[in-house]
């Protein structure tokens, strides 16, 4: 009976390690060749992504979220000015990530962004 078990607990540990030992990464998905857009123009990066990803249906309108609308370039310029821009990106300095709900935006989004605030944040 104990070697029965043995074996059982043999064969199961076996099964065990070659199931969990079948792992498959989708190369493409992990090690994508697009590459991000480095790009970072108010007019064709940044307001577009604002407006996608924090002004419709949040910072927009009558009644904005938090009362922050961010529709115009001095809306999102007086914000990037008070450290609040950044912030949000990635929850430093006690500012909840944005967009709401999320995890944040993209790597690349980050970077366009972050690279647009450290140039001055221009309006171009």
């Amino acid at each position: 009976m104990v070697r029965l078990t043995t074996k059982m607990s043999m064969l199961l540990l076996t099964m065990t390690m070659l199931l969990t030992a079948c792992y498959y990464d989708n190369e493409e998905y992990l090690y994508s060749s697009t590459p991000c857009d480095n790009t970072f123009t108010f007019t064709s990066r940044i307001a577009p992504l604002v407006a996608q990803q924090c002004a419709s249906g949040c910072h927009e309108g009558a009644n904005p979220s938090a009362g922050l609308s961010l529709t115009t370039y001095d809306e999102i310029k007086a914000i990037v000015d008070n450290g609040g821009f950044a912030g949000s990106l990635d929850g430093s300095n006690g500012y909840s990530i944005m967009p709401k709900g999320t995890s944040g935006l993209s790597t690349c989004d980050k970077d366009a962004v972050n690279a647009w605030i450290t140039a001055g944040a221009p309006n171009n």
